[in-house]
Parts: C-alpha cells; structure tokens; sequence
C-alpha cells in the first residue's frame, strides 16, 4: 500500500508537504505549488515521481520555497507571508526528523527571481533541510546558475552534484 504524505494550512492556500514515503527518498524543491494532491499529480510533480523512480529511489517529496497555491507564480504574494512560511518551515522541520535518508533535487527555475522574498525563504529552507544534505540538480544549470525545472528536461536527464551554500552566497 503507498503512503502518502500531503500537509496542507487550514484552507488549503498553502501546500507544505506532498508525496510517496520510502526508505530512500528523493525531495524536489519548486518554487511554488499548484494544485497537485494524492492520486491527482500536475505535470510537474509526475514528472519529479518519474524523475525519482527512473533513478533508483522508492520515494519522492515535492517541497517547495514558498508554500502558497498558485497555478502560475505571477499570482504569488506580492509580500511574504510569515505565517505560512514559518508552518512551512516547521512541517519540513518535522518530517526530516522522521526520514533521514534522502537526497535533495534543487529545481525552482528562474522564478527563484520574481519575488525578493523568495531567497530568503530559500535560505530558510536550506537551513531546515541542512547544507551538508546531498544536494543536486538536474541536467544543467540556466544562464544565470539556477537550477531548472523538472517539466520540460528529458527523461534521460542527469544528476549533477549542487552546492546550495555557494549558491546562495551569490546573492
């Protein structure tokens, strides 16, 4: 039987935690969630359970850096809002407590850049999720040394290691 682990706020506005539990586990960061739950997986998030699949893990986690729902991130707070980044931040907090044994797939894109806020939560989560994690990336960096997005990368994409401390240092 598959467990599935789907931590929404209240009003379901904000996604903190969605996917299938494993013993090794592969966490993707996006920027921002869409309307995705169990059973009922967007583009991106099939393609991230592909990604982890195809690669020899038995589990995935979408997390994101910034919890809010929106299906296009033009429509993301203009402002943070603490409230759900800090529950964010605690539900990812709390579910590494429970599953140690992941690698972590840094894929926002360059939406990373629309909003000001967005690196400082970025840093919160790297903070929560720990810098000495195996952090990597797929395919290859943009331009401007973000990582990509899972949706449009080939499925024969490859990992490459990703030094989350020295990226955001390069602020």
């Amino acid at each position: 039987m598959i467990k599935w682990t789907y931590i929404t706020n209240e009003d379901n506005s904000a996604r903190y935690t969605l996917g299938k539990l494993g013993s090794k586990m592969l966490f993707f960061v996006g920027i921002n969630p869409s309307t995705a739950r169990p059973d009922d997986l967007d583009r991106t998030v099939a393609r991230v359970e592909n990604f982890a699949f195809n690669n020899g893990y038995d589990g995935w986690l979408m997390l994101n850096v910034y919890p809010q729902r929106a299906t296009n991130p033009k429509d993301m707070h203009l402002e943070i809002n603490t409230k759900i980044h800090q529950e964010h931040i605690e539900q990812v907090k709390q579910f590494i407590k429970e599953h140690e044994n992941f690698d972590i797939c840094a894929a926002w894109g360059t939406e990373i850049d629309r909003r000001t806020y967005l690196k400082d939560c970025l840093k919160d989560l790297a903070e929560a999720i720990g810098y000495d994690k195996n952090w990597i990336y797929l395919h290859e960096l943009t331009k401007y040394n973000h990582p990509r997005h899972p949706l449009y990368l080939p499925s024969s994409a490859k990992f490459s290691k990703f030094n989350i401390k020295e990226y955001l240092s390069n602020d």
